[in-house]
């Protein structure tokens, strides 16, 4: 039977065989699945529409699952800011105190493991947030520093009774320019 695919299907399949990048091929089977023509003669082409979408998303779970954990914050309002900086230096009391979010807050470092987001409402303009883990010469997530630049700002905080004040504010630029 046959098929009587539209050249709008024809212009998506181009795309799908031209696509480098698994995303591509991804945008491109789905957006085939939702213009091939439903009927008889693609019942089969659908199924395999399918069936290949099933396995690029099965292999973008593997991928994943081989880099580890993997955290995403998708921006709200106006602007996403995330905090940073050293442990113990008051990011989550920070956020405590500005939104209405509720982060765990204590006296030990490394108290924040995942981002915790907080709004914060200035006026008629609702702000994004961010609380990141801790930044140190020891440890710091591998996905830190995606956050940090895909935020639209970063603000650094640092204990201002530390004594060791310089140090900890260099070890966050060192640390963010290296990855």
């Amino acid at each position: 039977m046959p098929a009587n695919l539209t050249p709008q299907y024809r212009v998506a399949e181009s795309k799908f065989k031209a696509a480098h990048s698994p995303d591509e091929r991804r945008a491109a089977l789905e957006e085939m699945l939702a213009i091939i023509p439903k009927h008889k003669g693609t019942e089969k082409m659908q199924a395999d529409l399918k069936r290949r979408l099933a396995r690029l998303r099965q292999e973008e779970e593997v991928r994943t699952a081989k880099h580890g954990h993997s955290f995403k914050v998708e921006p709200e309002g106006a602007a996403q800011i995330v905090l940073l900086g050293p442990p113990n230096c008051g990011k989550s009391s920070l956020l405590a105190a500005l939104t209405h979010a509720e982060p765990a807050v204590a006296d030990y470092p490394f108290t924040t493991t995942r981002p915790q987001p907080g709004m914060l409402g200035f006026e008629d303009v609702h702000i994004q947030l961010v609380d990141l883990p801790p930044v140190a010469a020891e440890h710091m997530d591998p996905w830190l520093p995606g956050l940090v630049r895909g935020a639209d700002a970063a603000l650094l905080l640092v204990d201002p009774t530390s004594a060791d004040l310089p140090e900890d504010v260099e070890l966050v630029r060192e640390r963010l320019a290296a990855a």
